[in-house]
This record gives C-alpha cells, structure tokens and sequence, in this order.
C-alpha cells in the first residue's frame, strides 16, 4: 500500500477539525465517511456522504479505496467493531481487538463477566421492581424501557421487531447518573475526569445536561478513579477511550455500561476545553500506531457544561430562536446545533430529537453548569405538527 495517505473514518463524534490537524500532523489526510455530512457542520476535514450502516458497502469501498488508504478506524462503538473487522480482513495494523470489541457492546455478557468476578450482583437477586430493559448491544439510549413486571418485559419484546434474547434486563439502581471518561490501553491508564449527568425523568432517560470535570480532585473523584479502573483491570480491557456509564447508590457505585468509544455529545469537546489532554489526538495517533500522548498526568484549566435542548413534538422545524440573545449571558455561551429549519422530528425521547446544545464555561463545572442552564433558557424551538 506504497502512497496511500487517507486515515479513513468511519463516522465520528465532533470536532473533526482536532482529529484532521493531528493526522496532517502525522503525514495523513483524515477522509471521514458519513450517513449524514450535515451532522458534521464545517469543518476541514474530507466528509464524504456514504451509507455506513451498510457492511458490505463499506466493504467494497475500502477494496476499491486499498491504494490510498493508510488506516480505518472509528471513534464510536457502532462502527468501531466494523472498523476493526476491516483491519482484520485487509490487513491493516490492528491497535485494537475486535473480539473484545464485540464483547463490550454485548451488555450481557459484560454483566455475567462482572458477575463472575464478584463485582456484580444478578438481577434476578433482587425481586422488587422497577428494573431496566434495552437492547444488548443498543447505544444512545435508544430502546431503553422502564419495565414493572414480566408483562411488561413481554410487551416490550412484541413491540421491538426483536427477540427477547436481544435484551438484557437490569436493576434499576436510584441515585445521581455520572460517567467517567478514561484511557486505558496495555501501557498506560489515563483518568480524565467525570461528567455529570443530568437525566430527563423516566421512562426516556434523555441527556438534559452535562457537566466536566465535576468536583476533580476531590475524595468522591479518587474513589471514583480507583473503582472504574478496577472495573476496567477485571475485564482486562486495553482498547484506549472508555466511557463509563454508572450511578451513585446508597450502597456504592453501580455500572451502567463500558462504552469502547469516545465520550459522546460534547462531553469530549469539553475534555479538550478543560484539561491538558486532547482525546481526538490521542484516538488519530492510536489508530496510526503512535504513542497516544507524552504524559499521564492531568491538568485543570476549568470547567465546561451544555444542555441538550429537545423536541417536544413531532413535525417539521420551523423557526429556532433566542441564539443571538446567547451573548448576554456569561460564560461565553454557544449554540451547537444538531438540527436547523425545515428538519423532520420523528421520535421523541432519543437524541434524534435533540434539536441542540448550549455550552458555557466557568471556573469550576458547576459554575459552568448554572450558566449553561440559564443561557439554555433563551432558547425556543417552533415545530410544525404534520
């Protein structure tokens, strides 16, 4: 493969442009194939409209692609199996493993392992509802369910167009929604910090607000710290970024889920806003085969928060207004938008609905926080029902 310079994507999160400057860095151009190229925004990177959920597509556009691309590779978990599986058939370096890739996606069997290990219970130990349901190897809170019995469960199953083995069923645990963003590969373990999560109320668990790094350095984050990654040691796992899905309970930290990917949202543009690492440096290095950065140490330099702002109804866009009053607000809001005028909201309670995002810093997240949620307020959203 003498010549070939594309580092090629599938899919991404954000900031495309931090991920494109690091390959260029290196001697690449960054190629991103996209199902939706508008999701990106502008930006310098190549995005090239492809249908990436389709394998066999993708396929055959990296065999008719061969001689000029370098590395496949993907920051998500939806396409990071497949980009594994295509460095595995076209011989591509592997940084990755795509067997233990598969075993994070499959919720259930990261629970059994967990399990086996002592540091979970089985759901069935505790007979009193509400418990959890969702698919397997679902992401972005789509098709998760609150379910109160077995009826239930059934109900879920013969609405979804899946089977029941595709669920996996859980506690529902009560407390605060948090996740910690870190880097764990065969050499190092990197500790970002930990995002709080604000959650709407069931049963759609959508992401309301974020915020990062909340209270670093303090008791609470060392335990957080010393859990997760012996979470991470027990299941060995060694594929770089993780983001660690957990609620705080009256008897502990309890695990969500181990997402084998980049923080989701703008959780990582808040990373990279906020400490001395830059996570989208360090998955463009790792896919190349480079040390994914010098130190292991962190730095704070603030704190960043965003509220999500949903559709309250299917139907068309019509009018997004309030993001010019942003600049009276402190903290230096933005609007991030996932969604413009004219676009069509289908479902409610997943982040297809989420319209977009207003960020804010401040000295601390908490700060940042109460800002971003007051800026967020300026924001209304018009949808035409059809």
């Amino acid at each position: 493969m003498t010549g070939a310079n594309i580092l090629l994507a599938i899919e991404a999160m954000s900031e495309l442009d931090e991920m494109a400057l690091t390959a260029r860095e290196q001697g690449y151009s960054l190629r991103v194939l996209a199902e939706d190229a508008r999701y990106y925004g502008e930006t310098f990177a190549e995005v090239v409209e492809f249908p990436t959920r389709d394998d066999t597509e993708l396929e055959n556009y990296v065999r008719e692609n061969l001689s000029s691309i370098a590395q496949v590779f993907s920051v998500t978990d939806t396409w990071g199996v497949i980009a594994s599986k295509l460095r595995d058939r076209f011989g591509f370096h592997q940084f990755g493993d795509t067997a233990k890739l598969e075993f994070f996606r499959d919720k259930q069997a990261v629970e059994n392992e967990l399990i086996a290990r002592g540091f979970a219970s089985p759901s069935e130990a505790s007979q009193s509802g509400p418990k959890i349901m969702k698919l397997r190897s679902g992401t972005g809170k789509i098709g998760v369910h609150l379910v109160e019995s077995e009826a239930a469960i059934s109900e879920v199953v013969l609405n979804s167009g899946h089977s029941g083995p595709e669920f996996v069923v859980q506690d529902f645990y009560f407390g605060p929604a948090y996740s910690a963003e870190v880097w764990r590969d065969t050499e190092r373990e990197i500790f970002f910090g930990v995002t709080n999560r604000i959650l709407s109320e069931p049963p759609f668990f959508t992401e309301k607000v974020k915020s990062f790094p909340w209270v670093p350095d303090s008791n609470w984050e060392r335990g957080v710290k010393d859990w997760v990654f012996g979470l991470l040691r027990a299941l060995d796992y060694t594929l770089g970024q993780a983001h660690v899905e957990f609620i705080e309970t009256t008897e502990g930290f309890r695990l969500v889920e181990i997402n084998a990917r980049m923080a989701g949202a703008m959780i990582t543009p808040g990373i990279l806003r906020t400490t001395n690492f830059n996570p989208y440096a360090m998955a463009v290095n790792q896919a190349l085969g480079v040390a994914p950065c010098s130190e292991t140490s962190r730095e704070i330099q603030g704190g960043f928060s965003h509220v999500s702002i949903y559709a309250d109804r299917t139907g068309t866009i019509r009018n997004i207004r309030g993001i010019d009053t942003l600049a009276r607000f402190p903290g230096s809001p933005q609007w991030f938008p996932s969604r413009g005028q004219g676009d069509i909201i289908s479902e409610l309670g997943t982040y297809k609905s989420r319209i977009g995002n207003v960020a804010a810093i401040g000295e601390t997240a908490s700060i940042a926080q109460d800002r971003a949620i007051s800026a967020s307020q300026a924001i209304k959203v018009e949808i035409a029902e059809d």
